[in-house]
Order: C-alpha cells, then sequence, then structure tokens
C-alpha cells in the first residue's frame, strides 16, 4: 500500500484540490493522511466531507513545521511507500500507479521521481515547464550542487526514511533536500519515470519565491551534511565537491566574512585535489557582485514578480 501524506497550514482554500488530485487515482491502494500543523483557518471544515472515505485519515496537531507535519504522517503511515505533498500541489491520476509498480519492480532503488510542472495560482492550464536536469543511480555527486527532485514527484520506501531519521524538524525549509541527500549519503539509489505526474503551485510569497533566504538555508544543508560524507567514509572526491557546493552558496547567500580564510583551511585539510576549485572559488569571490541568477531563478522572479 502507499501512504500520500499532505501537510496543511493555513490553505483550506487548497487543500481540497490536493485531495481530489489523490482521490482521481488510478490505483487505490492508498491511504491518505491530512496533517493539519495548527492552522487557524477552516481547514478541519473543509477537510470533514471526504473523511467519510476511509481511506483519509485527518490529524490535528499544535504548529511544528513543515518537517514536523510530515514526521507525524509518518509516524502513522501503514504504506510500504510514501508519497508526500502539500495542501496546494497536485498529482496526476497515474502517479501512483506508475511509481508503485516501478519501486515493486526495481528492489534496488529506494527513491523514484518523476518530472513535474507549475502552475501559477489557481489556474491549473497556466503551467510553467520545469527544466531540473535527470540524475539515476548514485545521484550524489549531482544532489550535492543542489535539489533537482520536487518533493511532490517522489515515492520513497518508508522503511528508509525512517531507517534515517526521516525529516530533520530543525530545517523550516529544503527539508526535503536533506532527506534525499541523507539517503543518498546512507548508499540508497534513485529511479525516474518518465512523464509528468504531479504540479507545484506557484503562490506569491511561497517559501521558495525568496532566492537569498533559500541560499542560506542550501548553506546550513551542506554545512550539516559534509561531516557525515566525512565520517561515512566517502571519497575525497565526493568530499571536494561537497566543499565546493559550500562555497558556491556561501557567495550566493552573500556570507563572505572570512570566505577567503576558510576556502585556505579546506584547502589544507583537503591537500592539492582542493586547489583548483580554491582558485576557481577565489575569482568567483571576487567576481561575485557581478555574477547573474540562472535561468531557471531569472524564470520564477518573473513571475513571481508579476
Amino acid at each position: 500500500m502507499i501512504t500520500v501524506i499532505i501537510f496543511s497550514y493555513n490553505s483550506a482554500h487548497m487543500v481540497s484540490d490536493t485531495l481530489h488530485s489523490v482521490l482521481a487515482s488510478s490505483t487505490t491502494n492508498y491511504e491518505v493522511i491530512v496533517v493539519n500543523d495548527g492552522s487557524t483557518d477552516n481547514t478541519s471544515e473543509v477537510v470533514a466531507p471526504f473523511l467519510h472515505d476511509k481511506r483519509i485519515r485527518y490529524i490535528e496537531q499544535e504548529n511544528k513545521g513543515l518537517s514536523g507535519a510530515r514526521n507525524t504522517g509518518i509516524k502513522y503511515a501503514k504504506g510500504k511507500y510514501l508519497v508526500f505533498l502539500d495542501s496546494d500541489d497536485l498529482i496526476l491520476p497515474d502517479k501512483l500507479q506508475i511509481q508503485s509498480t516501478y519501486l515493486d519492480q526495481h528492489p534496488e532503488i529506494d527513491v523514484v521521481f518523476s518530472d513535474s510542472q507549475w502552475f501559477v495560482e489557481d489556474d491549473f492550464n497556466d503551467t510553467r515547464p520545469v527544466t531540473f536536469p535527470i540524475y539515476t543511480g548514485d545521484v550524489l555527486p549531482h544532489l550535492l550542487f543542489g535539489n533537482f527532485i520536487h518533493v511532490n514527484s517522489v515515492m520513497v520506501r518508508t522503511e528508509r526514511v525512517k531507517s534515517i531519521g526521516c525529516f530533520d524538524e530543525s530545517f523550516k525549509e529544503l527539508e526535503d533536500w536533506d532527506l534525499w541527500m541523507r539517503l543518498a549519503i546512507d548508499g540508497s539509489l534513485f529511479g525516474y519515470t518518465k512523464g509528468i505526474l504531479s504540479k507545484v503551485r506557484i503562490r506569491k510569497g511561497s517559501m521558495t519565491s525568496d532566492q537569498l533566504r533559500m541560499n542560506k538555508a542550501m548553506v546550513k544543508v551542506l554545512d550539516k551534511n559534509t561531516p557525515t560524507l566525512i565520517k561515512k567514509g566517502h571519497p575525497k572526491q565526493i568530499i571536494n565537491k561537497a566543499y565546493h557546493a559550500l562555497f558556491i552558496y556561501r557567495l550566493k547567500a552573500k556570507e563572505t566574512k572570512g570566505y577567503l580564510w576558510n576556502l585556505v583551511k579546506i584547502f589544507l585539510k583537503q591537500g592539492l585535489s582542493f586547489l583548483p576549485i580554491a582558485l576557481k572559488m577565489k575569482v568567483k569571490f571576487f567576481l561575485s557582485p557581478f555574477l547573474k541568477n540562472n535561468s531557471t531563478t531569472k524564470e520564477l522572479e518573473e513571475i513571481w514578480g508579476s
């Protein structure tokens, strides 16, 4: 069985769309856990008519944040596989069937993801393509440089998520990237099913619309996970990549105090293999005021700005 966990916080006007998208699934072998994370709106009233369906459970709790709400859902999950949705996202009818079949047929894969699509506010037809790159298998070398997996595009084995401690509740954003990274560091392999199986709503004021804030969060995720890479004995090449990504996002987050000295310290620690990265990041440090955002970020900022 599949457990679909829906996080909801003051989004009563959207959660019914999410529930309807799940109920339109081509398979019936699932349960839904809606976690109301301390909402002050009428979420309970909106969800109530759906509860006649015995596959849907509703849990109210004091506000713990996104990670805490998802962990509550995981705690009560009965499914072999997990799907995580925010209450403003949608899935397509074949997602659960396609991805559960894939995991059934590929026992070596712990996480499978698909393509996703943005839509603007409440207009399901006002869409934008998501142009994230696609990597499979051991994705760690690529994942270190950024999250290319939308959380609602994923299906993951429940036991693997539990084995690494679920979501880190100290993170208020990018908790999904942190989870994927910990899974990858721990040896999980990632699979991919082609085609759009989920849609991500772009809302003004959403967490991902503050790019500087997200860059600071990326620094926190890398700061946390790089020592684990070292502890688990990953090759120096991978550790160098982690430090490379860390210095990239420190620049993007405008965390430049002590930047060059920290670069020297990592070089002394890692040795000559880090020298090309150190030189490259030194140049970028001086050029950082003139560097532009990538095309995906620019496109999103144009949408948010309008």
